[in-house]
């Protein structure tokens, strides 16, 4: 597909312009579950990666439009973050600094926001790090604790939950913290070092196999956490009612990839999982699965079909 591709931010900035806020029934607009995955490529089954073992979600690709030339707007985190929710270049916010510290100019606002204004009950669990401090109104709730379980009955939802595990700091912890991180893990998903696929430009040693090795480990581990999540969604019933992103925030935590704005530091997953009654708002079904070359990380493109439905004014937005 030669679409352009849908921005992290497309079906949240659409929530928000179905209706107007205070008329618009709660049952007429989706939930929005944001699934994160910190430090991480493609390295995936359901993107061609045969030494990944991914099981929960390749099962949630072939529900999902999932794009293969995502890529963040740089290398790191917090940049990418203050861009992901404000729809704004961090060049231009100031927050290109990784542990910067800049000030919203009065005109821009967390999209979360402009959600909170339409009804929605906003939840962060619980990573912000967005080189600015938190506005008041961006989130009802940003703990450990954040939940759209703890919303008003029927109020629609839109939560993130992110999952360190895979964090470039979880490779190389102390054997007691990297067992209890990979505990669900069986004998056979656990990486063989001898396999890992190290890249030309690391030196193939037994420390980089380990820690490739680790790095596969914690990606499964992860799996893991996110099958539990979308269990939740099931069990509660509301599978159907809900729009699920997964993403990850910036590429591999290992040297000359994650920091770096070649592709190892760039390049990660995206996969939307659209419901039935959501389906219209897809831009393609699942499979055959879309590709394009835009900025994945940021909410800016698609802030387009809000702005044409009235409800904001986003001059600032970049899209």
């Amino acid at each position: 597909m030669n679409a352009p591709l849908i921005a992290i931010g497309a079906a949240l900035w659409l929530a928000a312009g179905f209706a107007d806020a205070q008329t618009a029934a709660p049952a007429a607009r989706p939930n929005i579950l944001w699934l994160t995955a910190e430090d991480i490529c493609p390295n995936l089954g359901c993107y061609g990666d045969t030494y990944a073992v991914t099981p929960n979600l390749d099962r949630f690709a072939t529900q999902a439009v999932r794009y293969t030339q995502a890529f963040g707007i740089t290398g790191v985190c917090a940049p990418n973050r203050s861009c992901l929710i404000t729809g704004v270049f961090p060049t231009r916010l100031g927050s290109h600094g990784m542990r910067s510290t800049t000030t919203l100019p009065a005109a821009v606002k967390c999209f979360s926001e402009y959600l909170h204004e339409a009804g929605y009950y906003c939840s962060n669990n619980a990573k912000t790090d967005y080189n600015f401090a938190v506005p008041k109104d961006a989130w009802d709730e940003c703990s450990r604790k954040g939940h759209w379980r703890n919303r008003k009955p029927g109020q629609p939802f839109f939560a993130v939950f992110n999952h360190e595990v895979c964090h470039e700091g979880q490779i190389r912890v102390p054997e007691a913290q990297y067992q209890e991180n990979t505990a669900r893990l069986t004998p056979a998903q656990r990486h063989d070092p001898a396999k890992a696929p190290v890249p030309p430009f690391h030196p193939d040693t037994p420390e980089v196999r380990r820690d490739w090795a680790r790095y596969y480990d914690n990606i499964t581990a992860m799996d893991y956490q996110i099958a539990d999540k979308l269990k939740e969604l099931e069990d509660a019933g509301l599978a159907e009612d809900t729009i699920v992103f997964f993403f990850g925030d910036n590429g591999t935590g290992l040297p000359g990839m994650k920091k770096w704005i070649w592709e190892g530091g760039i390049h990660v997953p995206l996969m939307v999982r659209f419901p039935k009654k959501w389906q219209h708002l897809a831009p393609a079904a699942p499979p055959p699965f879309p590709a394009s070359r835009q900025p994945a990380l940021r909410t800016g493109n698609s802030s387009l079909a809000a702005r044409k439905r009235g409800r904001f004014s986003a001059s600032w937005s970049h899209g």
